[in-house]
């Protein structure tokens, strides 16, 4: 019996080995639904892990990314001292978008093999997905450490040195990556930008201008240039570097917003009507463009049309939810029993929308918590009722008040007059 078991035992090794070297086969030659037919026949005799991660790496080809995490799974489970089973986990759960489950496999596979530079780029650009930018930077610190030679990881962590808010060390690695000409177009797009809010306007343009000798004519860089002088009010040299972009680049609206403002400062009005106009028509609240019309009629000395563009611009300019901010901050302060700010912020929100009828309920009450002279909130109670009517969700509750109080003013007047006599 022993020598029976020996000989099948030799004969299925074999059998393996063969079957696995033609499955290597099939998958060198892209045949990968002939290769997942032989690993699942081979699977179905025997529960091996180096065929479910072969079967893992065989439906990421055939993008079956479920298929490919739950074999993926069953190898992990059957040796989960192998690293490379756990990236390739975290490989599939990365091309679903599940970076929170990369993030927990690459760190799997790290702690199984430390000095591997590869994996800590793949965890931190899952933690880039997640919009996890100082685990992401903690991440290519260690590979700048390593290597600090490596352009692919020295350009994400330049990206996630400027979200953390290190300019510094960001520009430092993105000049680096422009001084040996690099190809990424966001290089010189993000080192702009940085140099920009650094207020070094000579800097950032010149950075899209060095950027252009890699990409000529590119519209993202000509469109850079144009706002970064737009920004700093430099309109004249704006409005030449909008022209630029309109030879390459489409016509947005924000684009034309800009470009007719440029248009209005070197006085040419009726210009920037036609830049301006288009962008009134597709959002007629917003309050620069309802003011740049007004003041280009203005200019052109039509004043009915100007008065009507400056009203609208009045009108639009206080944005509809400024009036629900001062309400909040109110209650905010009323909780704090700040009560004097409390009563100043309600009014700030009626000065803003004296539609909003609530307030006043709000004021009576802030009144009666502080005030022991109840005319005033008697006041505002009376308001209240009148700006809700029967509608008013406090109505029954500011009724109430209105009667308990003018009764309390009418013994309190009874009691001074009788203390009088």
């Amino acid at each position: 019996m022993k020598f029976i078991f020996s000989v099948c035992l030799i004969w299925t090794i074999i059998f393996s080995g063969k079957a696995q070297n033609e499955v290597d086969l099939l998958i060198l030659n892209r045949q990968y639904s002939e290769a997942l037919n032989s690993l699942e026949q081979q699977l179905n005799v025997m529960s091996d892990a180096s065929l479910y991660f072969k079967k893992g790496l065989v439906c990421e080809k055939l993008t079956d990314y479920e298929s490919a995490i739950e074999a993926l799974n069953k190898a992990c489970k059957l040796e989960p001292d192998h690293p490379i089973y756990w990236e390739e986990l975290g490989d599939a759960h990365s091309a679903l978008g599940n970076y929170l489950y990369s993030v927990t496999y690459f760190k799997k596979a790290i702690s199984l093999d430390t000095t591997d530079i590869r994996m800590q780029g793949k965890l931190a650009q899952a933690y880039i997905n997640l919009k996890a930018y100082s685990d992401a930077f903690r991440c290519y610190q260690k590979i700048w450490t390593n290597d600090s030679t490596n352009t692919y990881y020295n350009r994400y962590y330049a990206y996630a040195a400027y979200r953390t808010g290190k300019n510094k060390l960001a520009i430092k690695i993105y000049e680096l990556l422009a001084a040996d000409g690099s190809g990424d177009l966001n290089t010189w797009l993000n080192l702009s930008t940085i140099y920009l809010q650094q207020k070094r306007l000579d800097a950032a343009v010149v950075t899209c201008e060095r950027g252009l000798d890699l990409f000529p004519q590119n519209p993202n860089l000509l469109l850079k240039i144009a706002d970064n002088y737009f920004l700093f009010r430099e309109y004249g040299k704006a409005r030449q570097a909008y022209e630029n972009y309109f030879a390459v680049g489409d016509s947005t609206l924000d684009v034309l917003k800009n470009y007719g403002i440029c248009l209005y400062f070197d006085k040419e009005e009726e210009k920037a009507l036609t830049m301006l106009e288009p962008c009134y028509e597709a959002a007629v609240n917003d309050p620069i463009v309802n003011f740049y019309i007004g003041a280009c009629y203005k200019k052109l000395k039509r004043f009915d049309e100007s008065a009507e563009f400056l009203e609208l611009a009045i009108e639009t300019a206080t944005p509809a939810y400024l009036a629900d901010i001062f309400h909040h901050l109110g209650q905010v302060y009323g909780l704090q029993r700040r009560f004097e700010a409390s009563i100043q912020a309600y009014q700030r929100a009626l000065e803003i929308d004296p539609e909003k009828g609530e307030l006043y309920f709000d004021i009576a009450t802030t009144y009666e918590e502080f005030n022991a002279n109840k005319v005033v909130a008697l006041h505002y109670y009376r308001e209240y009722v009148k700006a809700v009517g029967e509608r008013g969700k406090n109505i029954d509750y500011a009724l109430l008040r209105i009667e308990r109080i003018k009764e309390e003013l009418f013994f309190e007047e009874g009691e001074s007059d009788i203390g009088e006599q």
